[in-house]
């Protein structure tokens, strides 16, 4: 037996078989434009059709997300008054003993007291300095109410406060607090919740850490000044409040307030960014005949971006879809925008201020609507568009809806196979 010779033929079918391959693919990837177009591959049983048309069914604007006091940082803003937005941390319980010789000691002095904030350096924006204060929010009114919260922003209860310039906000800063205002809380015994607030005469934008990013504001001060052998109390946020529900309670440890901000956009638009952040969710109705009986190649949807002359409208934002894994039982748009599949297929970057036809690729979603389709857990077909900046950013995305003019609506173009084509019964 010749092994040489039988090598060599072998060779060359796994050879011919590339080359058929490549064919393949090469005539797939060629595909013309046109309503519901057939494209025949030379040689070759692949019909390839291209289809564009209005699949969005249903979309909407979702706000609220993440939920409050979930956000993965604290975003501090100043921008005269358009934008104002302060953070707020819970320090409830402080401690009022220090050891000294194996021994529990009364706090009765104390210095070099300080809130350490880690800092996101690269999401912060400072030109020449800025000032961080603190202000003393804690009241036995509601304190869960907003604008309860931002009326505490005053002189009066101005607790300690540290400038930076540029150079400084990076990593982690230290902003300072009025030594005698602490041990009057710490001496009695008392909560000790923080306003933090950005002022700067040229706009500054700050990204603090929170619990949730892993990141957490450490309030640290020295209980003995004259004894130098006992080290600094650290202190991590603790919420007292609402008692009874640990999860609220969590949520109040360290959270974001909004005191200005530009509204969402009015009309047929849809808003993706902006503080509150929003979402933009659609629903799809995509014809069985691509779903159940072809293969998807490509899918884009195409959608027009409406120009948003308002902060940041030069500065790119990050826009990314993802498939909402939501049951068709799932009635709560909120709810369907927040169960996201953890993938995002495509990202598109673009400025809030353009405006013009933008494509995002969506295959992914289509086929694993296919997928689902024969599934007893009955899927809903939509997709969700999000920020990459989600609540640590002001820039807003305005996107045509389905409510608009025709030309401007959102559209589906897909390329798909007959499954025969290839084959498949």
């Amino acid at each position: 037996m010749d092994v040489s010779l039988d090598w060599r033929k072998r060779a060359r079918v796994v050879l011919l078989g590339l080359a058929l391959g490549a064919g393949v693919v090469a005539c797939g990837e060629d595909l013309e434009s046109g309503a519901a177009c057939p494209v025949l591959c030379p040689g070759q049983n692949l019909t390839v059709f291209d289809t564009t048309f209005d699949a969005v069914s249903f979309d909407t604007t979702v706000s609220g997300i993440p939920g409050f006091g979930t956000e993965a940082s604290m975003y501090l803003a100043t921008r005269g008054d358009t934008l104002d937005v302060r953070g707020v941390v819970r320090f409830d319980s402080l401690p009022s003993t220090f050891q000294k010789a194996s021994a529990d000691s009364a706090i009765t002095r104390l210095d070099s007291a300080y809130v350490l904030f880690a800092v996101n350096a690269t999401a912060t924006r400072v030109r020449g300095s800025v000032r961080i204060d603190l202000f003393d929010v804690d009241t036995a009114d509601a304190d869960t109410v907003n604008a309860v919260v931002a009326s505490l922003f005053r002189p009066d209860r101005l607790i300690g406060g540290t400038t930076f310039d540029s150079a400084q906000v990076k990593d982690s800063i230290k902003v300072y607090l009025d030594k005698a205002k602490l041990l009057a809380k710490v001496t009695g015994k008392q909560r000790l919740r923080l306003g933090v607030k950005a002022t700067s005469a040229t706009g500054a934008e700050v990204e603090l850490g929170t619990i949730e990013g892993g990141r957490s504001s450490l309030l640290r001060f020295d209980p003995a000044p004259e004894d130098t052998a006992i080290k600094a109390l650290t202190v991590a946020p603790t919420s007292s409040t609402p008692p009874g529900d640990g999860i609220i309670a969590g949520d109040y440890l360290d959270y974001t307030l909004v005191v200005a901000a530009p509204p969402a956009p009015s009309g047929a638009l849809l808003s993706v960014g902006g503080l509150p952040n929003r979402r933009g969710f659609l629903r799809f109705d995509v014809p069985s005949r691509i779903l159940d009986s072809s293969t998807v190649l490509r899918a884009s949807l195409i959608f027009t971006q409406q120009p948003n002359r308002g902060i940041g409208a030069r500065d790119t934002l990050a826009l990314v879809p993802e498939v909402s894994l939501a049951g068709e039982d799932v009635t709560d748009l909120t709810r369907a925008a927040l169960l996201l599949g953890g993938f995002a297929f495509d990202t598109l970057r673009v400025a809030p201020g353009d405006s013009g036809t933008r494509v995002l690729e969506v295959a992914t979603a289509l086929r694993q609507w296919a997928a689902m389709s024969s599934s007893t857990i009955k899927q809903q077909r939509a997709i969700v568009l999000r920020s990459t900046r989600e609540a640590t950013s002001t820039f807003d995305i305005h996107i045509s809806s389905r409510e608009a003019p025709p030309a401007l609506r959102p559209r589906l173009r897909v390329n798909y196979a007959l499954r025969s084509s290839f084959g498949i019964p």
